[in-house]
């Protein structure tokens, strides 16, 4: 069990640091990680995803997207449109302003993830990522009990 715990803060630890990243390299942007992570998946994925999925992709609750939705908003970077087919939902999507800074937006990420790979094998990531996946279907199959 001990050795359970210790990789849990480990990966904790690793999230912690990594958000400390994101939160210092989009500053100048006037951007926060929250934010930064929104427009992030807006500008990889779908630029067109609906509130709820935003949540769900980020998972992070509904009211915190909605808030940082409102601030990307006011900030130029989003707009909220009505989804056709159900009036109550909103479609998020990219304006000009978030495609102008979008390139440097997926830098910053991409550098983070070359930092986090630097000086090790891609089989290493390769068991690691398994391994994970195999913790994470176990959690799974416990929350379906």
């Amino acid at each position: 069990m001990l050795l359970i715990r210790k990789i849990w803060l480990d990966m904790k630890e690793i999230l912690r640091l990594a958000r400390q990243i994101i939160d210092t390299e989009l500053e100048p942007l006037n951007l926060s990680g929250a934010e930064g992570d929104l427009l992030f998946l807006l500008l990889t994925g779908s630029n067109n995803l609906q509130q709820e999925q935003l949540a769900e992709q980020l998972d992070k609750g509904k009211a915190a997207v909605s808030r940082t939705v409102a601030s990307l908003e006011s900030k130029g970077y989003v707009i909220r449109v009505r989804n056709n087919s159900d009036k109550r939902a909103f479609n998020v999507t990219l304006t000009e302003k978030a495609f102008s800074v979008g390139e440097e937006i997926k830098e910053i990420y991409d550098e983070l993830y070359v930092q986090v790979r630097e000086g090790i094998a891609d089989e290493e990531f390769i068991q690691v990522e398994s391994l994970l996946k195999r913790v994470a279907e176990n959690l799974k199959s416990q929350g379906e009990r």
